[in-house]
């Protein structure tokens, strides 16, 4: 762990500790019945709080569309494995399949194909077959999530109060960029998975609001449609990334606990046919791999306890402030069950909106769990999660200060801390000249051996002119069968590439064992830089690239 890193856990901590102390404090003056909302121009304290709070996230807000316009353009992937879904989205285009058997030309990602449709398709309509169109997805499900999280928490907390915390709902998310791994804008997948996950939770709790306020035909209607329409946006998650799984199991446990029994049926019934029916489709189609990528072979992956210890020590401490305004708000919520307000319609209005929510963030929460703690899981894996405790700390807080305008102070000072612990430097994220050059470099050596035949560039994506697969795809793979497919083996001893790129020098022993028995260095490419500007630092600044030619 770095010292900033520390010093940053150690201040969200701190912060998180006083704050819950100080709303605590401010919770035992607190109105027994809701204030009605009043004019606060008086209490200085409060509105400076609450506009600085606010302005805040528009500066984080403006930052990261910047950084994203800047990024839009940029010619080569942006991150190190980004490179090779621009080539499964150019299959989809030319019609090749993505799901086949492992060989020496195609390892597909563990990834279901929505994406790589949606993004297709985007390619052909604009006409643009650079990594423009795969951003423009990301960065229009990005603003898409955004903006269900201040409509969610908008409909739980009618009113003025509503509305300021949904704009800092959406404000923490954007400004969680770079601690989430500057993921909102890159060529991957995660994001339009996360804009249908988070439709499908919306969806759930405007069923639950129509049912709960229900008084005529048109309402159950209503109710019952809103279910449908969260049952679909559930199965496009899903048909994007497995872990939509876990939100539909969120979504089965938020009815069971609302007891919308009849709902629980029609939801299961519907989610049921639509996944099972849409994964026997697939698998049809591709004569049984599309399981084997997408289900079989991420199994292989397994939970590692030190990855998992992670999670814990250094990724949650991040959202202390949030974390503590949650924990205070449950406390209060199980004391006011004790008491003679419990009943109060009021509260169980607010509490049918927040089953949905919390049941969301709690399955956001474990599959980050999950994901950070298995082998490949960077940054980006924390996004479910760190939504999930920004939508629900918000919906929490904005309830309370409705309830009580007395909190405000503590409240906002929380949501201060939280932007605080957040704060990165935005000129970071954008890449260099030094990193155009670098590419450029890269693709230069690349076309250089291309004229003695077909190139294989182990570690990026759409650099060669004849696409294969990439090195996560592959050693997916060889993680479940624990061996290299014999296609592959057959390949390399038949020295099919002319020459094979690496970022890393082959060792005799692991899963590039045959590779280094086959294949011998024959110089590198040194890189003072590197052209990716996110995720997983390959190649690093500073180190060299390898070049192999057979033996």
């Amino acid at each position: 762990m770095s010292t900033a890193l520390a010093a940053r856990l150690l201040f969200a901590v701190f912060a998180a500790i006083v704050g819950a102390v100080f709303l605590v404090r401010s919770l035992r003056n607190e109105y027994a019945k809701p204030e009605p909302i009043t004019n606060t121009g008086n209490d200085v304290a409060l509105t400076c709080l609450r506009w600085t709070v606010l302005c805040w996230c528009a500066v984080w807000a403006l930052a990261w569309l910047t950084i994203a316009f800047i990024r839009l353009k940029y010619p080569f992937e942006l991150e190190w494995a980004s490179g090779s879904m621009l080539d499964h989205c150019e299959r989809v285009l030319a019609g090749r399949p993505l799901y086949l058997a492992p060989g020496p030309e195609w390892f597909p990602f563990e990834y279901p194909p929505l994406y790589f449709w949606i993004s297709a398709l985007v390619m052909r309509l604009m006409p643009d077959t650079t990594f423009t169109p795969l951003r423009l997805v990301s960065i229009a499900s990005t603003l898409g999530c955004a903006g269900i999280m201040f409509a969610w928490v908008r409909q739980a907390c009618l009113g003025a109060r509503g509305r300021t915390w949904g704009w800092i709902a959406a404000g923490i998310f954007i400004a969680s960029y770079r601690f989430t791994g500057a993921w909102y804008d890159i060529e991957r997948l995660d994001m339009l998975f996360l804009v249908l996950s988070l439709s499908g939770g919306w969806m759930l709790s405007r069923a639950f609001a129509e049912q709960t306020a229900a008084t005529d035909s048109r309402a159950v209607v209503r109710s019952n449609v809103y279910l449908l329409l969260s049952a679909v946006a559930f199965w496009f998650a899903f048909l994007t990334k497995q872990q939509a799984v876990l939100f539909i199991v969120g979504s089965l446990a938020a009815l069971a606990v609302g007891r919308r029994w009849r709902h629980l049926v029609l939801f299961t019934a519907i989610s049921a046919a639509l996944c099972f029916g849409s994964v026997a489709l697939l698998n049809q189609a591709t004569s049984g791999w599309f399981t084997y990528y997408c289900f079989r072979v991420p199994m292989a992956n397994g939970i590692k306890a030190n990855l998992a210890a992670q999670y814990f020590i250094t990724d949650l401490p991040l959202y202390a402030p949030l974390i503590a305004l949650i924990a205070v708000s449950a406390l209060k919520g199980m004391l006011r069950l004790k008491g003679s307000d419990r009943n109060e319609e009021s509260d169980s209005a607010s509490s049918s909106q927040l089953i949905p929510a919390a049941a969301w963030c709690l399955m956001g929460l474990g599959g980050s769990l999950l994901s950070r703690a298995h082998w490949g899981g960077d940054q980006n894996v924390l996004m479910a999660g760190f939504i999930g405790l920004t939508l629900l700390a918000c919906m929490l807080a904005a309830a309370m200060e409705t309830r009580s305008s007395r909190i405000g102070v503590a409240l906002y000072a929380l949501a201060l801390a939280q932007l605080i612990t957040l704060v990165y430097r935005p000129d970071a994220q954008i890449p260099t000249a030094a990193s155009r050059s670098a590419g450029e470099k890269y693709q230069a050596k690349v076309r250089e051996l291309e004229k003695d035949g077909e190139v294989l560039c182990l570690d990026h994506g759409h650099m060669s002119s004849i696409r294969h697969f990439h090195l996560m795809g592959m050693l997916d793979v060889v993680g479940f069968e624990k061996e290299l497919p014999g296609s592959v083996v057959s390949a390399l001893r038949s020295h099919r590439y002319a020459a094979i790129l690496s970022d890393a020098k082959p060792e005799p022993t692991g899963a590039l064992a045959e590779l280094a028995r086959t294949y011998q260095v024959e110089g590198s490419l040194h890189l003072s830089s590197s052209w990716i500007a996110t995720g997983f630092p390959t190649p690093a600044p500073g180190r060299e690239v390898w070049v192999l030619r057979p033996r």
